[in-house]
């Protein structure tokens, strides 16, 4: 009799186990991040239509470090949060065939990586290494802004215009997009208060701003020689003599330097 019940619960507990798996894996927590179940191009395609970043992880099973930040890093609520809300997050298998594929185009060679793209496609930030949850949500935070999410949407009153045969490249979208924000800078001059290659000291430096001035306080990210800088540009000026005579304050008031951007 003994034998037999040992043998019946060996073969209940693992159905049992199994049903439970499966309710889990159809049941997302409210705490987590809601990674995009799909490809990778289809995920940059909803952040471009929704005016989103696209943030995308390279991990692999057997990666300990990507394990800790699944435990840890995307279990913070600040994380799960501004994921949920301003990314399309996916995480990205190297072990599979599109991970793989992907991993020899962006020459990942270390995990995990992270890559995060703005809405209009373009990689606005590399990094190489695990990250805590403060270290995230700063990250997460300082590429946040407007300068960052552009939805993708039809110029009204327009016809498609298809590209030549063979061309690549950005598309007139994105190129049209470029335009309108150019066009918007020119009316508005800002002070660069600082540039970083650290996306953690600029952020930092956002923090001390926002406690001292009520001007808004933006960050730019451009590319010099295949690196990443962060301009911290503070103010919004109607015309160049306005942020001018705003520069001379910073500098003789609160000892910052600046430039007009």
């Amino acid at each position: 009799m003994i034998n037999f019940l040992k043998i019946a619960l060996t073969l209940i507990m693992p159905l049992t186990v199994s049903d439970s798996l499966v309710s889990s894996i159809n049941t997302i927590p409210d705490n987590s991040v809601k990674f995009y179940a799909g490809s990778f191009q289809n995920a940059k395609t909803k952040a471009s239509t929704e005016g989103k970043l696209f943030f995308v992880e390279f991990y692999a099973d057997w990666c300990t470090p990507c394990k800790w930040m699944d435990k840890t890093t995307f279990k913070d609520d600040k994380v799960v949060t501004i994921l949920n809300d301003n990314y399309v997050p996916l995480k990205m298998d190297i072990e599979s065939i599109e991970g793989s594929d992907l991993k020899k185009q962006y020459e990942v060679r270390m995990l995990p990586t992270i890559l995060i793209f703005n809405s209009q496609g373009r990689m606005v930030d590399r990094v190489e290494k695990t990250l805590s949850s403060g270290t995230m949500v700063s990250l997460l935070s300082l590429h946040n802004n407007p300068n960052n999410r552009v939805t993708n949407s039809v110029i009204p009153n327009s016809s498609p215009i298809s590209a030549p045969t063979g061309a690549t490249g950005p598309g007139l979208e994105h190129l049209y997009s470029q335009y309108r924000m150019a066009e918007k800078f020119k009316t508005n001059y800002k002070l660069q208060v600082g540039n970083y290659m650290d996306y953690v000291k600029a952020f930092e430096q956002v923090k001390e701003l926002k406690e001292q001035f009520i001007e808004p306080i933006v960050v730019m990210n451009d590319y010099v020689e295949n690196k990443t800088h962060y301009r911290v540009l503070l103010g919004e000026f109607k015309t160049i003599e306005e942020a001018e005579s705003f520069r001379k304050i910073l500098d003789k008031d609160f000892k910052i330097d600046s430039i007009v951007y």
